[in-house]
């Protein structure tokens, strides 16, 4: 059994990067229409558990809604800072750390991530941004493998503590699961790809704002 967790980050804060497009409530149900996207697909996978961790009860909704199971940290104290308060839960268990704002990751790629390993070896599955920087998924074989340190440049940090250690690492080449959506120009690269699904909705919903010419992107 591997473990999902997927952290979400207070949502007052959500997409600060967005604020010159989307208000703040519109950032707010971004994050959540990107969540149900990404839970939806992990409720499809075989022998995993998916757990997110906030501390908003809008976000339980969409993870109860969904099937996910509830961590709750009570009060955001950052990122990092909820991986691992998620990982401690789970000790040596094989565990998996996807962000709530991949919302076209496929079951493919995610299963490529997660799937089983060698039990004799210790490993680090990482799945990279569009960019190689940031870590769009992160696989651990056992949780208390590695501490988190997700952020800008986190990729490389991974690669460099895993060798550091001797620990196995595997690249997972993932297009879907790269796009993160945190600017302007990811959100337009999403719009062009998305066609179904709670972000697609919600991007419809929001099309007066960005005007028809943005929007019809994604019908060309």
């Amino acid at each position: 059994m591997t473990h999902i967790i997927v952290p979400i980050k207070d949502l007052s804060q959500a997409k600060q990067r967005l604020a010159g497009v989307l208000s703040k409530e519109h950032r707010e149900g971004l994050v959540l229409a990107m969540l149900e996207d990404l839970l939806i697909t992990l409720s499809t996978l075989p022998s995993c558990t998916v757990w997110v961790i906030a501390s908003n009860p809008k976000v339980f909704q969409v993870a109860q809604r969904c099937g996910a199971q509830i961590i709750n940290e009570h009060e955001s104290q950052g990122y990092n800072q909820a991986v691992a308060f998620g990982l401690k839960q789970f000790a040596g268990e094989p565990i998996a750390v996807i962000p709530g704002d991949v919302p076209l990751a496929s079951a493919v790629e995610i299963l490529q991530l997660i799937k089983p390993t060698d039990d004799q070896n210790e490993l680090v599955r990482l799945a990279p941004d569009t960019e190689q920087q940031g870590t769009n998924g992160l696989f651990l074989s056992r949780a208390n493998l590695m501490e988190p340190g997700f952020g800008s440049h986190s990729y490389m940090r991974y690669l460099s503590k895993a060798r550091a250690k001797g620990i196995g690492v595997e690249n997972i080449s993932s297009a879907n699961l790269a796009l993160d959506i945190d600017t302007p120009a990811d959100l337009e690269q999403l719009v062009s790809h998305v066609r179904k699904g709670a972000t697609y909705e919600f991007l419809q919903q929001l099309g007066h704002h960005f005007g028809p010419q943005f929007l019809d992107q994604g019908a060309a």
